[in-house]
C-alpha cells in the first residue's frame, strides 16, 4: 500500500510539473509571435512620419482581445518593454496622462518614435494598448551583453607572441596626430581613463547605467579604448589623437538591454561623433535598434560591431545588420579564430588573439576576443578620417574592403568577409614603390572533404597575394612536407591579386598533423613587408 501511494505521489507531480511547463511555454510562444511579426510603417495625417524608421517586412496579426492582452501584460516578460509610434505626434498623445492607461514611463527616444514602459496596471493597460491604432511595435528589452570570453583553442596559439597594435599592424611611425579631429564613441563598460596610456585622451563620458561606477571593474572599456587611443613611450594605439566619448551602458557584469543601446547610439549620434564601436550583441534582433542603427547610417556615422565569441555560425546583433561593419578575429597566424562567430553579417577580419592591451588597475594584459578585433577596425577608420575627412561611408568601406588581405579561402568568405584588415595598404594606396609579396595560407574545402574516406589523398589550397600597391613581376614560394619539395613561379601579379596552387596530403597522415614549411621570395624589388613571407604550420585534416 505505501509502495502504491509513493507511486501515486509521483505521478501525480510529474503531471502537475508538466502542466506548469506546458502552460509557461504556451505563454512565451504566443508572445513571441505577437512580438515577432511586424507592423508595416506608413506615412500618417497626424503628424510628421520620421525618416529614421526602418520599413519591416510582414503584417500585424490579428489584434487580441482585450483579456488575451491582460494576461500576456501580467506576464513578467512585460515588466520592461518598448513602444514605437507612427508619428512624433502620435507619441506625444499616447504618452499623455499615461496613469489613466496603467502604464509608466521609464524613458522615451523621440528620434526614433520609442519609449520604453513598464506595466502598472495590467487592465488599464489592455485597454489603453488595444484601443489605440497608433502603435507600430511592441517589443520586450531584451538583453545585450560583452562578448563571454572566448575558449582559445591551441591552434589559435600557434605563435603565442603577443602583440602590440604597432606590431599586429606594422605600424612603427609617429601616429600622435592620427585620429585628430576625430570623435569615437565607445558604447560599453566604464572606461578608466587615469590609466596611464589614456590619460592624454580628450574624453566625455555619458553614463545610461543606474549606478554609474567611476572605477572600470572589468577591463573592457579601458581595453578597447586603449587599442585606438593609447600613447605612452611604448605603447600606443592606431590613432591617440582621437577624442573619445564614453558611453556606459553594460554592468560590472558586462550586462545592458537594447533599449539603453539604441538610447546610448542616438546620443553619440546628436553628439556628433564620426564612429561608434559596439563591442558587444545580442542573440535577437530588434526594431528599435534597426531605428537607432538607421538614424546613425543617415547621419554619415559609422557603426563597427563584434561578431561574437561563440564560434556559431551566427553574427550577433548589431554586428548582423547591414549598416554595421561586423568584424571577426584572426589569430595568431593570420587565419580567423576558431572562436569568432561566423555568417551573414561579417564584414572583415582584424586581429583578436594574442593583442596587448591596458586593463584595470593600470596594468596591460593579453586579449583575446572579437571585441579587440572592432576596436582595431574603428582606429583604422578614425585614422583615414583624420587625414581625409571628406570621405563618405562608402568610400571609407570600400578602402577597407578592397585593401583588406586574403585570409585562407580565396575571394568572400562567411568567417573573414572582405578579408583581413591592412591599415598599411590603405595608407599606401598610392606609393607605387609599396611592394609587398605575401603568404596567405592553406585551405581545406569542406565539400572536398566530406567525400573522403578514410584513406586516399586530400586535396588543399596554397595561397600567395600581392598585397602590395604596384604590380609584382615575379615571386616564387617554395614548399616542402613530408620529404616532398614544390617550386611554384607566379608572374605578373596586379596589386590585390591572389594565385592558388593544389597540393595534396594522404589522409591517414594528416588526421595526426603534417608538418609545411613555405618560404615566398620577391624577385627583382625590395620585399617591405617580409614578416608575411614565411610560414611553419602543422596541418591536419578540418574535422
Amino acid at each position: 500500500m505505501r509502495r502504491r501511494f509513493i507511486v501515486f505521489f509521483l505521478l501525480v507531480s510529474f503531471f502537475l510539473f508538466l502542466a506548469s511547463f506546458i502552460y509557461q511555454s504556451k505563454w512565451d510562444l504566443v508572445i513571441d509571435k505577437l512580438l515577432q511579426v511586424k507592423a508595416p510603417i506608413s506615412p500618417t495625417i497626424e503628424g510628421l512620419q520620421s525618416p529614421y524608421l526602418t520599413e519591416s517586412k510582414g503584417l500585424r496579426p490579428t489584434s487580441p482581445t482585450s483579456h488575451s492582452l491582460r494576461q500576456l501584460l501580467e506576464n513578467k516578460k512585460f515588466n520592461d518593454f518598448a513602444l514605437s509610434f507612427a508619428s512624433l505626434h502620435a507619441m506625444s498623445s499616447f504618452l499623455q496622462d499615461l496613469d489613466s492607461k496603467g502604464l509608466e514611463l521609464r524613458s522615451s527616444i523621440p528620434q526614433i518614435l520609442t519609449a520604453r514602459m513598464r506595466v502598472i496596471d495590467p487592465v488599464q493597460a489592455s485597454k489603453a494598448l488595444s484601443a489605440k491604432k497608433v502603435l507600430n511595435d511592441l517589443e520586450i528589452n531584451h538583453s545585450v551583453y560583452r562578448p563571454q570570453k572566448p575558449k582559445v583553442l591551441e591552434n589559435d596559439l600557434t605563435l603565442h607572441k603577443p602583440k602590440t597594435v604597432n606590431q599586429w599592424l606594422s605600424l612603427y611611425e609617429d601616429r600622435s596626430a592620427w585620429g585628430r579631429g576625430t570623435t569615437l564613441a565607445i558604447i560599453d563598460s566604464v572606461i578608466d581613463f587615469s590609466h596611464p596610456s589614456l590619460a592624454h585622451v580628450d574624453r566625455e563620458v555619458v553614463s545610461f547605467l543606474d549606478e554609474p561606477h567611476r572605477v572600470e571593474s572589468s577591463g573592457h572599456g579601458t581595453a578597447i579604448a586603449s587599442i585606438v587611443a593609447a600613447s605612452t613611450d611604448d605603447f600606443q594605439g592606431i590613432a591617440p589623437g582621437t577624442k573619445i566619448i564614453s558611453i556606459e551602458v553594460l554592468s560590472e557584469k558586462g550586462e545592458g538591454n537594447v533599449f539603453t543601446l539604441s538610447e546610448a547610439i542616438v546620443t553619440a549620434v546628436d553628439m556628433g561623433v564620426d564612429v561608434i564601436n559596439l563591442s558587444l550583441g545580442g542573440n535577437r534582433p530588434s526594431r528599435m535598434l534597426e531605428n537607432a542603427i538607421s538614424y546613425a547610417k543617415n547621419k554619415d556615422v559609422f557603426l563597427v560591431a563584434a561578431s561574437g565569441n561563440d564560434g556559431f555560425s551566427q553574427v550577433s546583433y548589431p554586428a548582423k545588420y547591414h549598416d554595421v561593419i561586423g568584424v571577426s578575429a584572426l589569430n595568431s597566424t593570420g587565419s580567423v579564430a576558431t572562436f569568432s562567430n561566423f555568417g551573414e553579417g561579417v564584414d572583415i577580419a582584424a586581429p583578436g588573439v594574442d593583442v596587448i592591451g591596458a586593463y584595470k588597475g593600470n596594468e596591460y594584459a593579453v586579449l583575446n576576443g572579437t571585441s579587440s578585433a572592432t576596436a582595431f577596425v574603428s582606429g583604422a577608420i578614425l585614422s583615414e578620417l583624420s587625414k581625409h575627412p571628406f570621405l563618405s561611408p562608402e568610400q571609407m568601406k570600400e578602402l577597407l574592403f578592397n585593401y583588406a588581405n586574403e585570409t585562407e579561402k580565396p575571394g568572400f568568405d562567411e568567417r573573414s568577409g572582405h578579408g583581413a584588415l591592412n591599415l598599411e595598404r590603405i595608407i599606401n594606396r598610392n606609393n607605387k614603390k609599396y611592394y609587398d609579396a605575401a603568404f596567405v595560407g592553406y585551405y581545406f574545402d569542406p565539400e572536398t572533404l566530406s567525400r573522403i574516406s578514410g584513406s586516399g589523398t586530400v586535396p588543399f589550397l596554397v595561397t600567395v597575394q600581392n598585397q602590395g600597391s604596384s604590380w609584382i613581376n615575379e615571386m616564387t614560394l617554395d614548399v616542402s612536407y613530408k620529404g616532398i619539395k614544390r617550386k611554384f613561379l607566379f608572374t605578373n601579379m596586379e596589386p590585390g591579386q591572389t594565385r592558388s596552387e593544389r597540393l595534396y596530403l594522404e589522409s591517414s597522415s594528416a588526421i595526426e598533423g603534417v608538418q609545411v614549411k613555405s618560404r615566398l621570395k620577391l624577385v627583382g624589388n625590395k620585399d617591405l613587408n617580409p614578416d608575411n613571407n614565411n610560414r611553419n604550420s602543422v596541418l591536419t585534416i578540418p574535422r
